[in-house]
């Protein structure tokens, strides 16, 4: 078997996963500082819940959801699949909003670019050669053959039109005539 090429990677899943990238940052820093408040670091008044225990389950949650949003990134990139990916940023969302909504979070800034983010990259993974690199697991397998039109030619598919599949239309090894 052989390694699929990464340059082959379409740009909107690229991009999907730089934008969902936001997130992780934030992640890692609140689930150690949680985590070695509730676990290691005696303070006098927790940060966000009333108790050691409860600072160290809030570490523990985002360190689970730190994992969640790392395997999502991983699947998407090999083409196994998106919904793990596009639950983890909708999640992402939904905690942007509702910090960017809740006035005594602190300032707008951060979630509203986490906001942001997390809707960019929501919105490429839904866009075609999204959906066309997870159906042919990352490059791995030719699309399924493209219906005919009136003419009963084959319609084009996104994998004929960007080379991989198809005569005349530039793949290696072609001439570009039809």
């Amino acid at each position: 078997m052989t390694e699929p090429d990464p340059r082959s990677t379409p740009p909107t899943v690229i991009g999907a996963v730089a934008a969902g990238t936001v997130v992780v940052p934030f992640l890692i820093v609140y689930s150690f500082l949680f985590i070695a408040h509730g676990a290691f670091v005696g303070v006098d008044q927790p940060d966000i819940t009333d108790s050691r225990s409860g600072e160290l389950l809030a570490g523990l949650i985002a360190l689970g959801y730190l994992i969640f949003v790392l395997w999502g990134m991983g699947r998407l990139l090999n083409g196994w699949d998106r919904w793990v990916f596009a639950a983890g940023q909708a999640l992402t969302f939904g905690v942007a909003l509702d910090f960017l909504l809740d006035s005594a979070s602190g300032e707008p800034q951060v979630p509203a670019v986490v906001l942001g983010a997390s809707l960019l990259a929501l919105v490429l993974t839904c866009l075609p050669p999204s959906w066309q690199w997870v159906r042919t697991r990352g490059g791995e397998i030719v699309a399924p053959a493209a219906p005919a039109i009136a003419g009963g030619e084959p319609a084009l598919d996104d994998a004929a039109l960007d080379g991989r599949v198809g005569p005349g239309l530039g793949g290696p090894g072609l001439t570009g005539s039809g």
